[in-house]
Formats: C-alpha cells, structure tokens, sequence
C-alpha cells in the first residue's frame, strides 16, 4: 500500500515540469559524495533540514550541528596549480598551459539545529569554474554562483512508519550564469569572492522542499523515500545587478535503503533516482548507488554514479567528524562520456541529545553526559 502511494506521487509529478539542480543537491555532503550520491534514505540529523525534510523524525531530541565545512576541487586544478599561480597576464607564456582546462572550485559551509517537530538551517555553497579558450585573445569562460539559504523545517508521522516533511527556504543567489573574463581578472583574484566581484547579478528567492519517507522497523530497516525540492521552481527576484539570476527548477528525487547493525559493524546500501521530471537527462545520468561499512571510528563508502566508481572514508572522533571522497561528475550527454575527476574533504562538529538527555556521538552511540571529556 506505501509502495502504491510512493508510485502515484511519482506519476502525478512526472506530468507537472523539468527538474535541475538545487542548492541542496549541489551542497551534498562529503560521507554522500563518497557513497556515488547517496543520501536521502539516511540522513538523520539536522542535516535533514537541507536534503530530506521528512527525516527531521529520527533527527534526535536536540541535534546541533555546529559547523560543517566542505571544500573541493578537480584533478585539472590540481594538476595546474603551479600554472595557475605563476599566471602573468602579461606574460602569455604563462598560460599557455591552461588552454582547454576546466578548474572547479567549490566551497560549502552549513550549520543547523533541531527540536521536536522543527529545525533551523543555514547554508552558504560556492561554485566556480574557469576555462581559458581563444589563444588569439585569451579569455576565460568562468561560472560562478553563490548560494546563502535560511531553512525552517518540520516534520510530523501521518501512519505508522511513514513521515511527512516540509522545508521553507529563503536563498539570496549571486551568479549563477556564466561571463568570460580576462585573464587579469583571474591572475588578480585572492578568493571566490575576488571573483564574483565580476558577477553584478544578485536575486532573493523563497523556496519550498516536501517529502515523504516510509521505514519499516525490522533488522534492515529499509526504508522508502521521496524528496521534491524547489516545488514549482524557485525564482528569483532582481537585487542588485542588470537581471534576475537563473531560477532553480523543480527536483524530484526517489531513494530506497537498507541497514543493519552488525557485530563490530554497521552496514548501509542505498540508491538514489534523481531529476525525475527532466525527460530529456539520459536515465544513466539519474541513477546513484552507494554502500558505507562504518566500524567502530573509521566509515569505509563506496558507490557508484553517472558511469563511475567513487570511494570515500570518514574518521570519527566523538563529536568531530573529517570525511573526504573521490568521485567524478559528467560534463557530458551520456554516463561515462566526459567525467571530471573532483575531490572533496570536510569536517563536522555536531552534538546531539536524546530525550533523556543522554549525549549521542558521530558514531550513533548513546553517551551518558558525564562520560565527556
């Protein structure tokens, strides 16, 4: 009967419009990123605020994440460090070397608190890719975008097992479209924010997330889940700038799961089918698979996404968290056609209570109060 209820949601919104992606999508976190995207079926913190509203129930009595920070790069970027830090715009020499390479940056940094039935999040993401094309007047092609969003979300059981969610989002967006720039204009850049001094673009928008999630309480715990971001898309309004930044389109994302708790160690296996309203993006390109084997301080994650294997492993110290994942995301049409190898490290300090105010470390744990150090 769930799983019948799951399928005709889906079918009513395959009808309704074209799906891309959110600041949401775009700012998942590292222990994801590792697991080939998977994240929807297992968030269970405050976190959920941001990726999955309706599992804000298993969140616990207070959960506080009091800071997470992610930042990533591509193997381009790497490769030309050197290149890009001897860059001389007045010197084509130094650049020469950069021709047809696409370097990537991103940066994330969020932090989020939840209570019974509501939660509070905060998220800012950056994105900026850079391009050098045209040797006859060198320039580069270069995206940016900067994402700062405010959540307020709540969730509440509607069946036995099965939960109903809502996150309110308002998101000032900077960019989001791409411009050439001089090589100067790269060459003189310290940070992301140097860079998106070029950008004039700014718009505020408000934005709505719904989902839904079913788990069946049996040693497995499979688990069923549906999260539709930016219901109806997210416009934005022009504040600064000559036009409107790009709006975010509808999301439509179906995950399924499984756990168990094992001797010694935890076992998860999860999928993920994303853009579900985007007809024309290649199925290859929806679909995330992933498996993490968390022991007793290390997690080992491993899955698999648009055409590519991706590894991960996180090291857990009580409240402190450090993660970092290898994955790679397609440029192309097609799964497999064009990857960009990327990588991604972060660091988490969350604290969580239960309703006996018994303190709950990163590893799942219950820890009486004053067994801390």
């Amino acid at each position: 009967m769930i799983l019948r209820s799951f399928l005709v949601f889906l079918f009513f919104l395959s009808a309704i419009g074209a799906g891309a992606q959110s600041v949401g999508d775009s700012g998942r976190s590292v222990r994801s990123l590792g697991m080939g995207g998977v994240l929807i079926p297992f968030v269970n913190t405050a976190d959920a605020v941001f990726y999955n509203p309706a599992a804000l129930k298993r969140a616990s009595a207070l959960d506080i994440k009091l800071t997470s920070l992610r930042v990533g790069t591509n193997s381009d970027t790497i490769d030309n460090l050197e290149n890009i830090q001897n860059l001389d715009a007045d010197d084509s020499s130094t650049f020469n070397d950069l021709y047809g390479k696409k370097m990537w940056v991103s940066a994330n940094a969020r932090t989020a608190v939840s209570i019974p039935l509501f939660a509070f999040g905060y998220m800012t993401d950056y994105e900026v890719s850079a391009e050098l094309n045209s040797p006859s007047f060198p320039t580069f092609d270069t995206y940016f975008r900067n994402d700062e969003a405010y959540y307020l979300g709540s969730a509440f059981e509607i069946a036995t097992g099965t939960y109903f969610g809502m996150s309110l989002k308002r998101i000032t967006r900077w960019g989001g479209m791409s411009e050439n720039l001089g090589v100067a204009d790269i060459a003189d850049s310290n940070n992301l924010n140097d860079i998106g001094k070029s950008f004039d673009n700014k718009g505020l928008g408000t934005g709505v997330d719904i989902a839904f999630l079913h788990e069946v309480q049996t040693p497995f715990k499979p688990t069923l889940t549906l999260v539709w971001q930016d219901v109806g898309a997210t416009a934005f309004k022009q504040i600064a700038g000559t036009g409107s930044p790009p709006a975010i389109d509808s999301n439509l994302t179906f995950g399924a799961g499984v756990s168990a708790d094992l001797p010694g160690l935890d076992l998860m296996l999860g999928l993920e089918a994303r853009h579900l309203l985007q007809t024309e993006m290649e199925m290859g390109k929806k679909l995330y698979v992933g498996a993490e084997v968390s022991l007793p301080m290390v997690d080992i994650r491993a899955g698999y996404s648009q055409g590519y294997l991706s590894y991960g492993a996180g090291l857990n110290l009580f409240i402190l968290s450090l993660d970092a994942a290898v994955y790679q995301e397609e440029l192309g049409r097609y799964p497999g056609q064009s990857g960009d190898q990327r990588y991604m490290v972060s660091l988490n300090i969350d604290l969580s209570f239960d309703a006996e105010f018994k303190f709950t470390d990163n590893t799942g744990k219950k820890r009486k109060l004053k067994q801390r150090r």
